[in-house]
């Protein structure tokens, strides 16, 4: 007892720690964990409920304690964490429901005194390990106490360099411990159960991943622990002299990837075997936006993936690290090899390029390979180039812009075999005509994520809809209604089978798996709602 008095617990040597926790827990086996999912409250963040229930008192809400539990809420508050209000409903409820008269800043205020600091020698561990593993976050939580994330950032190490990326209830509408937002993060960030290592105080939400696969670390309220499960990076957060660590050496390449369709698997493959014989991670450095938009003033071809989407991609090809580069006019100027240098050697520390067979860059695309390889000789880069992709099928072109014009021509099929998945589209559920109900094929109207995104063929599609981490079977409408005279205008709608919540403002990403007809004027309504039970009968059918 003595020791934990002197000493912060963080830390303690190792030996002293593993025999104060060996009777308490079991620790995680690390060695081949690559994923670690942090929670934030109670984990990173330390809590405050107490602070927040007085402050809540002082403004008029009796008995707060019925509403706020350790790990998830009642009312308006668990409304809000779970997304199905927004921050200005929330507020609109709290005076509604207790007769407030406060105004926003005292009721977010109140709310946000149930979070304190994030210890900063717990910002420079979550930085460390960013460096080794890939980092997330996952919380139960809402707008107003997420900005607490700013801590990061105030410290020198902002949010988005230490995590990969970040889950929000409010943002995705699902709540630990249910097994569905498990699944979402592990479907969405490409994670292998048993390479995945969830930090969360909630006994519960230990339980929901350890059942899928996951490990798991439950330290209990205040407990530091980075020496009992991360020695070495603890250690580094805990010396003053700590300086952020640069990535180290990997295997890379890059392009934009647009559909990353089975081409671009076959150069990830080569690459992560690559990775495996050099014994460093293999890295994929994404451009974005599109490099004809920069150059020619907007001027590119229609997209097969929004960003967002391609990012998932590219993740569950099994690659190690999938980084953004933005494509701007500077980087648009740079030679091959100033990017080599600047970029690759400099910035991510590359030690092997691998360049698809046909790939070029510098200022106006005319240098290739054997420029890369010329200067990485230079910089100790070493360059390879990876092969073509045989054709299985002498027929089937794999390209992305081969690939775009299937689908312009409603050639699903053909398009998903080139890409090796069903094609996707994801967006926005929006308000429509409202002529659906009518007809008994009520529509959910969509708004595309990415303006620039490809829009197949009119028509009528089989489809699958993935809404909040379940998959829904459906049929999607392209085109211009002329039956309901609703002008030129095209529209994207996706009726959804045996399917009646409301999901306006909802995120929907809808896979294309056949084209069903063309779209075309009927003589009468009944006639397009006989056609439309036939097409529903034609796409249950197959």
């Amino acid at each position: 007892m003595w020791i934990k008095q002197q000493l912060p617990f963080f830390c303690l040597p190792h030996r002293v720690v593993f025999v104060l926790l060996r009777f308490e827990k079991k620790i995680p086996q690390v060695a081949d964990i690559k994923n670690i999912v942090f929670d934030f409250g109670g984990v990173l963040v330390n809590l405050n409920p107490q602070a927040c229930m007085d402050a809540l008192q002082a403004l008029g809400v009796p008995r707060p304690a019925d509403y706020l539990t350790p790990y998830g809420h009642q009312g308006p508050f668990g409304a809000f964490e779970n997304g199905d209000i927004d921050l200005p409903e929330f507020r609109r409820q709290l005076r509604e429901l207790f007769s407030l008269q406060a105004d926003d800043a005292a009721i977010d205020a109140a709310w946000a005194a149930f979070l304190e600091d994030v210890p900063y020698r717990k910002i420079r561990l979550v930085y460390a390990l960013s460096r080794r593993y890939r980092v997330f976050l996952l919380s139960n939580t809402n707008p107003i106490h997420t900005r607490c994330l700013q801590q990061f950032a105030r410290a020198g190490y902002p949010a988005e360099e230490c995590f990969e990326k970040m889950y929000f209830s409010y943002q995705i509408g699902l709540s630990k411990p249910g097994s569905e937002i498990f699944e979402y993060v592990a479907r969405d960030a490409g994670l292998q159960p048993e390479e995945t290592l969830l930090v969360d105080d909630s006994p519960s939400n230990c339980r929901t991943a350890a059942s899928l696969g996951w490990q798991t670390a439950c330290p209990r309220p205040f407990e530091d622990f980075g020496l009992s499960l991360f020695p070495e990076e603890a250690a580094l957060a805990c010396d003053p002299a700590f300086a952020p660590r640069p990535f180290q050496s990997c295997v890379a390449t890059m392009g934009f990837f647009d559909g990353v369709h089975s081409g671009h698997r076959f150069l990830t493959d080569h690459l992560r075997e690559l990775a495996r014989q050099r014994q460093c991670p293999s890295l994929v450095l994404n451009f974005w936006p599109h490099p004809r938009r920069v150059l020619k003033n907007g001027d590119c071809p229609p997209l097969l993936t929004a960003c967002e989407d391609k990012q998932q991609l590219l993740r569950h090809t099994g690659v190690d690290r999938v980084e953004l580069l933005s494509f701007d006019r500077a980087l648009s100027r740079l030679s091959a090899e100033d990017f080599m240098r600047q970029v690759l050697k400099e910035k991510y520390h590359v030690c092997c390029l691998l360049t698809g067979y046909d790939h070029h860059f510098g200022q106006g695309g005319r240098e290739g390979f054997d420029d890369y390889r010329h200067y990485g000789e230079q910089l100790g880069i070493e360059v390879l180039q990876a092969p073509e992709k045989p054709r299985e099928d002498a027929a089937l072109s794999v390209s992305s812009s081969h690939i775009r014009q299937l689908l312009t021509e409603g050639k699903v099929e053909q398009a998903n075999q080139a890409l090796g998945y069903e094609w996707f589209m994801s967006g926005i559920v929006v308000r429509g005509f409202g002529k659906g109900h009518g007809l008994g094929f009520p529509t959910a109207n969509l708004r595309l994520s990415e303006p620039d995104q490809l829009v197949p063929a009119n028509g009528v599609y089989a489809a699958r809809i993935l809404y909040r981490g379940s998959h829904y079977r459906g049929m999607l409408n392209i085109g211009t209604r002329p039956t309901m005279h609703n002008g030129s205008e095209r529209s994207i709608e996706v009726h959804i089978f045996d399917f009646e919540q409301n999901i306006y403002g909802e995120r929907l990403q809808v896979s294309l798996q056949a084209y069903i007809r063309s779209e075309r004027a009927f003589p009468s309504v009944e006639a397009l709602k006989a056609q439309l039970e036939a097409d529903k009968k034609t796409i249950l059918s197959r």
